[in-house]
């Protein structure tokens, strides 16, 4: 059963670290181009933090804030993980993919929701796409611990 008193009492607006830049920072001004300029104008000196959204769940947890969608379908995880490719070859003609990469996280939703063999063809077109991982890069990977056992 809920703890309604809990619920009412933690039920407001929090610091979003899956957010960045945050819902504040996005406008119309902010077009293709930009993201191309910003891409394209990093300091090639600073290692990459690389953040991984991959927004499919089981069912809703109540703690959650993230952009998340409940299915059960594989179709719409593969097409996930097809325009994420598409995306990561955008970047590596734009960003120099030979920097160093720090920090590897996979948010979502839930990643582990994803198959063992999605997750792997997932980490080989990272790998494929930024192949300079640090030696001791940070790597984590969020779960729903409802489900493990």
């Amino acid at each position: 059963m809920l703890d309604f008193e809990k619920y009412i009492k933690y039920s407001k607006p929090g610091p979003r670290y899956t957010s960045y830049p945050t819902a504040l920072e996005f406008s119309d001004t902010y077009d293709y181009d930009s993201y191309i300029n910003k891409l394209q104008n990093q300091d090639a000196s600073r290692p990459l933090s690389l953040y991984f959204h991959l927004p499919f769940c089981r069912s809703a947890c109540y703690f959650c804030g993230c952009n998340v969608v409940f299915t059960s379908k594989e179709d719409k995880k593969e097409r996930y993980i097809d325009y994420l490719f598409k995306e990561m070859d955008i970047l590596k003609k734009h960003l120099d993919p030979s920097r160093e990469v720090m920090q590897l996280h996979f948010g979502g939703g839930t990643p582990t929701f994803f198959s063992a063999e999605q997750l792997s063809r997932i980490i080989a077109k990272i790998k494929d796409t930024f192949p300079n991982f640090q030696k001791d890069a940070e790597v984590s990977c969020e779960i729903d611990p409802r489900f493990f056992k």
